[in-house]
Parts: C-alpha cells; structure tokens; sequence
C-alpha cells in the first residue's frame, strides 16, 4: 500500500501519513494535506520550527490508521466473539476500582480504547461541526482513525445549572438520553464546565437536543461563540468569596444566550468567572474574557482573634516575610499593614484565620487568556481593575464585556483568538478602541531601562530635525533618540 508521509527534515519524525488514493478521492484529506505542506510546523518529537515538512512515499504493509510502527492489530471473526483486549484486561487487576470495568458496561467500543492504549494516542480526533434545525452554533464531531472498528461520532453538549446544582429529575433525564441516544456515557464538567453526551448518531442528534430541552437545559458551547460560562461555587460555601459569582453567571445567560447560541466572532471567546483573587477557575489562565471578585480596602484584621492564632503558635513573621509587595509588619504582638503598598493577592488572607478580605469590593474585567494559539500561552491583560458588580443584572460589568468582544468582531482576523489580536494590536491601542483609561493594572512588567522616549514632536520643538520614522525600541534607539536632543541643544548653545 503506498502511503504520503510528511516528516520533519531534521528528525525524521512522521507528523502526518495519508494513503496515495486516499488524497486523490478525499477532499477533507486533500485540503489538510496542503495546508501542511504550506505551514511552519513545530515538530513535536525534536521541537523544532520546520518551514517545509519533507514529504516521503513508501510501500507499507499495516493498515495506515494504525501507523507504520504499530503492530497489525489482531482480527477475530464475528464467530469467534468480540477482539480481545488484553491492555484494557490489565487495567482491570488489583483491589481498586476499575473505570475499565464500568466502560465495558456500555456501548463504548473498547477496541478503540485498546488500540489507543498500544499506540499511545488517542484514536480519535476533531471532525469540525455539524448543524441542525435549532443549534446554530453545531454539533461537535468526534472523527475516528479506525473506522474498521468505529465510524465518527458526535458528541452533544449542554450547559450545567448554575452552581452546578442538580435536582435528581435533571440527572436522571440526563441518563436516560445517554442511554437512549449515545454510548451510555457523559462527560459532566468537562474543561468548560459543560455536560457532554457522547456516541450520538447524526441521525439521533435532533431528538438528543429535543429531549435535553425538554429537561431544562440550553444546548450549545460549539462554534465561534460565546462558550460555556464557568463560575466558581462562590458564596454557596466559599468564605472568601467577594462576589456573588452564581448570581452573575445567570445574569450572564440571561443577557448573552443569543451569542451563546449563534456564532458571531472572529474565533470562539471562552468566559469564566472568579469570586475572588484566588480564582479556582483558573479564568487568567484559560479565559479569553475573565470576571474576578477583588476588594479595593486593606485587608481587616481582628486582633482578638489574630493574638489567639499567635498563641496556638502561628507564624505571623513568616506571613509577614513572605509578602510580595512586603506592605506587612509585625512587630511582636502588633500587625500593620501598608494600604497602598498592598496588592491585595490574598496570600496573608489564605493563610491566616484572623485577616479577611476588605471592603469595597468589586470585580476586575480581564481579557486575552488562554493556554493555546497562534503565540502559544497568553495570560490576560487587565482592562479595569476595578467595575462595581450590582446584583441582580451586574450591567456595569457586562455592558463592558460586550464593548470588548463587539471591538474584537470589527477588527480581528479569522481565527484569531482574543489574546492573538490583543497581542497583535497592542493594549493600548485595545484600551483607545475599547473606551478604558489607561490604568498602571495594564501594565504586563516594569520598565527595564530609564531613557525617556521621546516622540518625533518633541524632538522638532526642541530644534533637532524630526526623524523620518520613531526612533527604533530597544535602549540603543532610545539612547539615539536622546542623543539628537543633545545635540540639537549644542547647535542651540553654539
């Protein structure tokens, strides 16, 4: 069987193989084929940055899903019962309880499972999105590499309750689709905070979304749209918590489901929503817009209780030491702490009884993070440090929300997450475009150097000829820009 390989020219390594007829009669195949061949890749084997893969033709044997260096998988006939699996077999050994056991129990195909144990990877992939009548932003498909074993499958998803709490009806409603339509299996709280019911025919997917309507959910979470809103728990059982972040991620459906439900942007805008600074969302880490619950006074400190806290032998000098602003003091049996020195990063809060968040509380509207793209991990930008959150429709917070994503629809490119055009543009000019005031929150680090840069305006009122274009970045164009002042205040002086 002639097979096309596309490997890295350093290493070797085979990043993507295609059957010959298979480019010649597939379109999808064709088309991923040629946007490799025009892409940098970044070669997962050497870490290098290759321009052009080397293409290579050869004449193999094994099937070409299970990959030229795997071994033939083995073939029983229908007579002879199902494929063993002896990978799979192995991870049900031992007193512990086994998740092999329980997939064995529903219509998962197992060899799928196996396979991708003997290969290590996954055997299953993206297949883009497929409509139907009533979910505009699609349905995700799950393409398979082993279609002898498995065909694609869809996989449906659904927004959890706020808080994520369930009453038994739902739950039970939703095991009964997962039984009916899919394999028998869900995903509850998936990285983003959504309920997945996988294996579901094309066929099925209307009455699938039907019925998980009838049982009070939204469909959605797919597409170039708002996704899923994760919050955390919050005030439910959080003593920390400055923000009622259950509250505000229903306000957040009720305002935004439309651009929940029908895709509108550039790329897909991840929303997630953090009660406080400790954000166990990790809404600066995955978040393209990240709500989290901040307090502008100093902390409070309650003597009575921090002196008992000492007694019980709590290490106030150690909390004290360990401040990265250092705005704290402790002088034996008296704390202070220093208000605008203060950065408010609740570490002395986490790890003392006595000290609690202060007043004034708010939330900070942050945007552009995410883990992956086309510049790799971002963390966010800080567009206001500090938006009143008022319950019950929190529209300060919000209305400023939908400035930044109606900014980012009018000028970004397709396919470039918020991060990716932020970081392509500028927060400056994003601020400008957005309507924010500059804040020093937006600043990502401190100045390295201490020359002034001067603009080509001031260079001309200062009697130097104005440059052609701004003095380059750097400290050696900042340096030039600096010395034709002098100069031009020598000839002045001459």
């Amino acid at each position: 069987m002639l097979m096309v390989q596309l490997a890295c020219p350093k290493c070797g390594f085979v990043i993507e193989q295609y059957r010959a007829d298979q480019l010649e009669t597939d379109a999808q195949k064709q088309k991923r084929y040629q946007y490799l061949r025009k892409k940098q890749t970044l070669c997962p084997s050497c870490l290098s940055q290759t321009a052009k893969l080397e293409e290579r033709r050869l004449e193999v044997e094994a099937p070409p899903e299970a990959g030229l260096l795997a071994e033939a998988p083995l073939e029983v006939s229908a007579a002879e019962g199902p494929a063993p699996t002896p990978l799979c077999d192995e991870l049900e050994r031992g007193p512990w309880p086994s998740h092999v056991t329980e997939l064995k129990q529903t219509r998962y195909h197992l060899q799928m499972y196996e396979e991708g144990l003997r290969q290590k990877k996954t055997q299953w992939g993206f297949g883009g999105y497929t409509s139907i009548p009533g979910v505009a932003s699609g349905i995700l498909m799950r393409k398979s590499a082993r279609p002898d074993i498995a065909q694609g499958a869809n996989l449906v998803r659904a927004f959890c309750p706020s808080g994520t709490f369930y009453s038994t009806k739902t739950l039970r409603a939703l095991c009964d689709v997962a039984d009916r339509h899919g394999y028998g299996i869900l995903h509850l709280h998936a990285t983003t905070c959504d309920i997945e019911v996988l294996g579901v025919p094309k066929e099925e997917l209307k009455a699938t979304v039907d019925e998980l309507v009838a049982a009070g959910l939204d469909v959605g979470s797919t597409g170039d749209a708002y996704r899923n809103c994760q919050e955390c728990i919050g005030p439910a059982r959080c003593e920390m918590v400055l923000v009622d972040s259950v509250a505000m991620r229903q306000a957040y459906f009720t305002r935004f489901l439309d651009d929940v439900q029908f895709p509108r942007f550039p790329h897909k805008i991840k929303f997630k929503l953090s009660g406080c600074p400790n954000d166990c969302t990790r809404s600066q880490q995955k978040g393209d817009l990240a709500i989290v619950g901040v307090f502008r006074d100093p902390p409070r400190i309650d003597e009575a209780k921090l002196d008992a806290w000492v007694k019980r032998g709590g290490d106030m000098t150690h909390i004290a030491r360990m401040c990265p602003a250092r705005a704290m003091e402790w002088a034996g049996r008296r704390l202070t702490i220093d208000a605008e020195a203060c950065v408010r990063c609740m570490y002395c809060i986490n790890k003392c009884p006595a000290l609690r968040p202060g007043g004034d509380r708010g939330v900070a509207v942050l945007a552009g993070g995410k883990m992956r793209g086309k510049y790799g991990p971002l963390q966010p930008f800080v567009i206001a440090p500090f938006v009143p959150a008022i319950p019950p429709d929190f529209k300060e917070v919000f209305d400023l929300c939908a400035k930044i994503t109606d900014v980012y629809d009018e000028h970004a490119r397709r396919k470039e997450r918020l991060g990716d055009f932020i970081y392509r543009i500028g927060i400056d000019e994003f601020c400008r475009l957005v309507g924010v005031p500059t804040t020093p929150q937006q600043m990502a680090a401190p100045r390295v150097n201490p020359f002034y840069h001067w603009t080509p305006a001031e260079l001309h009122r200062r009697g130097a000829a104005p440059p052609s274009e701004p003095p380059p970045e750097g400290c050696a164009g900042q340096a030039r820009a600096r010395s034709g002042e002098l100069h031009a205040g020598r000839a002045e002086a001459e």
